[in-house]
């Protein structure tokens, strides 16, 4: 399944903080996981930058990943539909492009990877899927561990 990953997860990563969503993104990276960026979240990463060499240097990595297909008319219908149904339900997101980014998810199938309380309101009442983060990352560590001739942690 190919996994979409929005910039609260690439903005850990880059910036080598501990969570889940990054260590999970470090697995997936190193298994050659089919990885997905949409242009929206390429954009809100790049802001992020110091500087035009940092940027030009994440521009290049993030280049290794295909880009999700834009959004159409529909996608920015179907987003602000999510907003108005979690609203609807008591959860307010804060966020138009996590409405957005959710919606691309629906459509072309992708897993989000995120850190972001307005995906987990959403997913509450959409099929978004999301990976099972300490599952996942437990299992890729303690292969990972074998390989290397490491005791695996039980």
């Amino acid at each position: 399944m190919t996994i979409l990953v929005d910039s609260s997860v690439w903005i850990s990563f880059l910036n080598g903080v501990n969570s889940a969503e990054a260590a999970y993104l470090t697995v997936c990276i190193a298994e050659d996981r089919p990885l997905v960026v949409p242009g929206l979240v390429l954009t809100e990463v790049l802001m992020g930058a110091r500087n035009e060499a940092e940027a030009h240097r994440i521009s290049e990595s993030l280049s290794a990943f295909l880009l999700v297909p834009p959004p159409a008319l529909s996608d920015h219908e179907r987003a602000a539909q999510i907003y108005r149904t979690c609203r609807s339900r008591g959860h307010t997101i804060r966020s138009s492009i996590d409405c957005l980014i959710a919606q691309l998810c629906l459509r072309d199938g992708h897993e989000l990877l995120a850190k972001d309380r307005d995906f987990d309101a959403i997913a509450s009442v959409f099929p978004l899927k999301r990976p099972p983060l300490r599952l996942l990352v437990h299992e890729s560590t303690v292969r990972y561990a074998a390989k290397a001739g490491a005791p695996s942690v039980g």
